[in-house]
C-alpha cells in the first residue's frame, strides 16, 4: 500500500491543463489513461503529450494506470483540502471512491522509466523506443511492447508498396528498404535494423 497526499487546488489546476492537452490533441477519449508515478516527494503524471510533476507527500514509491475521466471526477469532485489517494493492489481509494487500475509497486529503488511519446505518435516513435534502453517489463508496463513489431511490419509493408510503384524505374525492395533505412538513421540518430 502506497499514500500520496497533493494539495487539491494545484492538482485541479494540473488536470485542468492536461485535459486541455488531451483534447486539443484529439487524446482525449472515454479509453485515454493517465500514468502516475509516485516518488519520493512528487507525483509524476504522464500520458500522450504530456509530463507534468506535481510535490506530494508520499508513503513509497509505485505506479499506477488509471482512466483519465476517473481521476478528472475524483480531483473535480474533491472538496478537502488535501488530495489523499490509498493505492492498493489494483486500486485507487479517494475517501469512500474506489477506482480500478494498474499497478506496480517497487520493493526496491529501481522505478520503471515514464514513456513519453508524442501527442499523437506514429510508427517511428515507437520503433525508436527499441533503441532508447527500456527494458520489456517497461515497455509492457506502458502498453507499447506490442506496437514495436507493429511499426517494423508497417515499415516493412510501406517498402513493399513502394517498391511495387517503383518497379518500372528497376528499384528493389533490398535497395529501397536500405535507402530509407539510411536516412532513417540520419535524421533519427538511431542505427535502425529490420
Amino acid at each position: 500500500m502506497v499514500i500520496f497526499e497533493i494539495d487539491t487546488r494545484q492538482a485541479k489546476k494540473v488536470f485542468e491543463e492536461i485535459q486541455k492537452l488531451m483534447k486539443v490533441s484529439k487524446t482525449w477519449k472515454l479509453t485515454s489513461s493517465i500514468e502516475i508515478t509516485v516518488l519520493d516527494g512528487k507525483i509524476q503524471l504522464v500520458g500522450q503529450g504530456f509530463v507534468k510533476e506535481m510535490p506530494a507527500l508520499t508513503t513509497g514509491s509505485c505506479k499506477l494506470v488509471v482512466r483519465a475521466l476517473y481521476w478528472f471526477d475524483l480531483v473535480d469532485m474533491t472538496q478537502d483540502k488535501i488530495f489523499k489517494v490509498v493505492v492498493t493492489d489494483g486500486e485507487a481509494m479517494v475517501r469512500t471512491v474506489t477506482v480500478p487500475v494498474q499497478t506496480t509497486f517497487f520493493e526496491t529503488d529501481r522505478i520503471l522509466r515514464s514513456i513519453p511519446l508524442p501527442a499523437n505518435p506514429e510508427s517511428i516513435d515507437y520503433w525508436k523506443l527499441e533503441y532508447q534502453g527500456y527494458t520489456l517489463d517497461e515497455l509492457q508496463f506502458n502498453n507499447v511492447a506490442t506496437k514495436i513489431p507493429k511499426a517494423k511490419k508497417e515499415f516493412e509493408a510501406c517498402i513493399r508498396k513502394a517498391a511495387l510503384i517503383l518497379h518500372p524505374f528497376r528499384i528493389s525492395n533490398t535497395e529501397l528498404r536500405e535507402i530509407v533505412l539510411k536516412k532513417l538513421r540520419e535524421r533519427e540518430k538511431i542505427d535502425f535494423e529490420v
